[in-house]
């Protein structure tokens, strides 16, 4: 059994933070572009009703994604160094919490769009 010097351990979860609050980044990004493009569809302005509703489902779980990505990012950011010490305590669950939420949120926020596009092709 190998003994991993400490400061290479610390290094190690400090790239995954680092990967981590990209990956948050990221999906905050196409979120916000989705958003964007999903504004081009409404100024259309004679859509039917459903595809409305399916627009603005869509906008609403991908303005969740944008806000808890956000939220996410900053929590790792401020306890970056500190993460360790947060394990078992209510942050972290409260991270998991949000981080499924911003993932499944992103996920049905697609589907949705996905769903108004084949409804209009």
């Amino acid at each position: 059994m190998s003994v991993v010097p400490e400061k290479q351990t610390i290094s190690a979860g400090f790239e995954k933070r680092k990967v981590a609050i990209d990956f948050y980044k990221h999906l905050a990004t196409l979120s916000v572009a989705c958003i964007a493009y999903i504004a081009s569809f409404y100024s259309g302005g004679s859509e039917s009703i459903e595809n409305q509703q399916l627009l603005a489902h869509a906008v609403i779980y991908f303005s969740i994604c944008t806000v808890s990505t956000t939220v996410l990012c900053l929590f790792l950011i401020t306890v970056i160094e500190n993460i360790v010490r947060a394990h078992g305590t209510y942050k972290i669950a409260l991270f998991r919490i949000m981080s499924v939420a911003s993932f499944f949120s992103f996920l049905i926020g697609v589907w949705k769009l996905a769903w108004f596009v084949v409804m209009n092709s």
